[in-house]
């Protein structure tokens, strides 16, 4: 038996009372699990995309047990939240494969959800996120110094090297943020095009800018 702490990424309907469920653990990267009687209601509340769960599997890739770890506020989450769940949810389900006991996902994305369940602005720990997805898969874009003169005009980001140090620079400052925000979108957009991904839906959809 196998147990991991891991994001639950998609949720489907799989025969008569049965879900198939896709997680992402850095144990053992994506794994698609069969969830017999997933529909009951026993069991069908924990399963929902978003959550994160300590998940035991076996050789056959059936899900014998889960537990929750970090749930969050579904229905009390406004559309952006809720948008930034599914948005997160797709690019892990897309990019990432391989186990990598070095990646910090599970770690940014529930520093994610807790920003996102106490109400408070979580553009930073969304940046951060969505960095180290970009970094974990091989897409990592080149920031250095010359890079980030060019998208903030105003800011000294000599000496720092690390996707941590630069999101910690511009925590406080919405403008900054927004204007990475921008860059960032760019740079997905180009490495989903280049592996012929569609985005389902407008990544402006997932943070309130205003």
């Amino acid at each position: 038996m196998n147990k991991t702490q891991a994001i639950l990424t998609n949720i489907e309907n799989f025969k008569d009372n049965h879900l198939l469920i896709s997680v992402y653990s850095i144990l053992y990267g994506r794994k698609s699990l069969v969830v017999f009687g997933g529909k009951s209601k026993k069991k069908n509340s924990s399963y929902i995309k978003g959550l994160v769960s300590e998940i035991e599997f076996n050789q056959e890739n059936t899900c014998l047990n889960s537990n929750i770890i970090q749930s969050y506020n579904w229905f009390l989450f406004d559309k952006y939240r809720l948008k930034t769940v599914d948005y997160i949810c797709f690019l892990i389900g897309k990019l990432l494969f391989l186990e990598d006991e070095r990646s910090n996902i599970l770690k940014y994305y529930i520093n994610l959800i807790s920003k996102m369940n106490l109400s408070e602005s979580y553009i930073s720990e969304f940046l951060l996120l969505e960095l180290e997805i970009l970094k974990t898969s091989g897409y990592q874009p080149d920031l250095n110094e010359n890079i980030l003169a060019k998208i903030f005009k105003e800011i000294d980001f000599q000496n720092l090297t690390t996707n941590e140090e630069i999101i910690t620079k511009i925590n406080s400052d919405f403008e900054a943020q927004s204007q990475f925000f921008d860059f960032m979108g760019r740079v997905v957009s180009r490495v989903l095009i280049n592996l012929n991904i569609n985005l389902p839906f407008s990544r402006s959809e997932i943070i309130q800018k205003n």
